[in-house]
């Protein structure tokens, strides 16, 4: 068949399998608007109203199909709202939209390119926006687990600090042996300050000292008259 005619053929197809997603530009350059499935996360919600599409411009060379088509890619997209009811929300939560960005664009094209690649000789339009629709939204998805292994690590994280609260230090041979020479040295001032103290209060104060006479300064009226008895008893008469 001829080139221009399988052209042709495969232009009308396309424009039966893609009615509103197709603009036709010239009878050799077109482009199609894909939209992409957004990611579902682990607990089966999904992003809702995420807008986002892949553009496609093809462009058929000369002697397509026996020669590859131009192929262009790029990105539409807008802001997203999801069904997940988080911290409390019953849903209409707005979180930031994972998106494909410069470097997903590079792999998709790549991914473009071979698919044309294997398909030489044959019309490999549709084979090509089928497998760049899978590819582009197996990409979100692998975003969306990562984002979410993020998301469980740091609650872990958390949680780890707060069961830490609550645990005391492992013992070990190490740990104890200090505990033990420390309590040790403890109780031995605790000792020592004891006994100071009560050696402290077995001493008289100076006011007891004065008040019981024993510093020799006071006598009492018993201690004078036995004073006189006796030296009455050593006086001699001759």
């Amino acid at each position: 068949m001829d080139p221009e005619e399988e052209r042709a053929q495969e232009l009308e197809l396309l424009q039966s399998m893609y009615p509103d997603e197709m603009t036709v530009l010239s009878p050799t350059v077109f482009t199609i608007s894909t939209d992409l499935e957004p990611p579902t996360s682990s607990s089966g919600g999904t992003m809702k109203n995420s807008n986002q599409s892949l553009l496609v411009r093809v462009e058929y060379t000369e002697n397509y199909p026996e020669t590859a088509p131009v192929i262009e890619l790029s990105l539409e997209q807008a802001a997203v709202e999801t069904d997940d009811a988080e911290d409390g929300n019953d849903g209409n939560v707005f979180e930031e939209l994972i998106v494909l960005n410069n470097s997903d664009l590079g792999t998709l094209n790549e991914k473009a390119r071979q698919e044309a690649e294997d398909n030489l000789g044959f019309p490999s339009v549709f084979a090509i926006m089928s497998s760049l629709k899978d590819q582009a939204e197996s990409i979100l998805q692998e975003k969306q687990a990562e984002r979410e292994r993020e998301r469980e690590a740091k609650i872990r994280e958390e949680e780890e600090k707060e069961q830490a609260k609550f645990r005391g230090t492992l013992v070990n041979r190490e740990n104890f042996i200090e505990w033990r020479r420390k309590f040790k040295a403890d109780m031995a001032a605790l000792v020592n300050k004891d006994g100071k103290d009560e050696e402290t209060k077995k001493r008289p104060s100076g006011r007891e000292i004065f008040e019981k006479g024993l510093d020799g300064s006071r006598h009492s009226d018993d201690d004078d008259d036995e004073s006189l008895q006796q030296g009455v008893k050593n006086v001699s008469i001759s």
